[in-house]
């Protein structure tokens, strides 16, 4: 039975990737990690930094909440914020590639939650 992480009532949703389901398919442009059982999505690799985005469009709908569970895993060497990684400028902008993990905005590139994973 699929677990409920928003409630019953009012919520409408945008978006379900169920990794577990060995049917499941990573959004256009991630790359597929297989390793011990897990599946997960995330970007390419690459020695100098990349990201990765995709957007789920409300399609008109109002609303004045977000709610969703992320589960993350780590893969090589995550730099969380570094400032090494891209340069101090690019950890300031929304825009940019800035953290090793998954960002979620809301339109027009409103922060509203970050997981990151850094190895320090």
């Amino acid at each position: 039975m699929e677990e409920m992480y928003c409630g019953s009532v009012g919520w409408t949703r945008l978006a379900y990737l169920n990794m577990t389901d060995a049917t499941g398919n990573c959004s256009s442009g991630f790359r597929l990690y297989r390793s011990g059982g897990v599946r997960a999505c995330g970007r390419a690799t690459s020695s100098g930094g990349s990201c990765v985005s995709v957007q789920f469009p409300s399609n008109g709908i109002s609303y004045s909440q977000v709610c969703g569970r992320v589960v993350g895993y780590q893969y090589a060497s995550p730099d969380a914020v570094n400032p090494t990684i891209g340069g101090t400028e690019s950890h300031n902008d929304i825009n940019s590639c800035y953290v090793d993990g998954v960002n979620i905005t809301r339109f027009p590139h409103r922060h509203v939650s970050t997981l990151m994973a850094g190895v320090f």
